[in-house]
């Protein structure tokens, strides 16, 4: 049976909560959502309603590549993009060159940043299409 979905959350488990905070919530601008009973749990606003759940724990078996990656499209990514260089977190294009803003195939472009834990997280200026 069809059926129509929207995100709700992504969760990253991550090696140290309060690092990857700063993180999302300094280079990304996520705003933390205030939830009580969580410990070693934080909740971050990413923007529309959706959310990141970022869960601190054992982080042994698991495997990042860039092809696991998490995207957002920013309303402003040359400004993000400026934030990014004038903050000095590094950011590649997809082939993994330094500072470089890649151009997707169906036009929109695009850059890579990696979190504490080595998450990737596209930054791209997809619009969703016309209705």
């Amino acid at each position: 049976m069809p059926n129509t979905f929207s995100l709700d959350h992504f969760a990253l488990l991550v090696r140290n909560l309060d690092r990857s905070v700063a993180f999302y919530r300094d280079v990304m601008g996520f705003v933390p959502i205030e939830r009580e009973g969580s410990p070693g749990v934080q909740w971050l606003e990413i923007g529309g309603g959706d959310a990141i759940h970022l869960i601190e724990g054992d982080f042994g078996a698991t495997h990042v590549t860039k092809d696991t990656h998490v995207a957002v499209s920013a309303a402003d990514f040359d400004a993000f993009v400026a934030h990014l260089t004038e903050s000095g977190v590094p950011f590649t294009d997809w082939p993994g060159n330094p500072g470089r803003i890649g151009l997707h195939r169906l036009g929109f472009r695009q850059v890579y940043v990696q979190d504490p834990d080595l998450y990737w997280i596209e930054i791209n200026d997809q619009r969703p299409p016309a209705v």
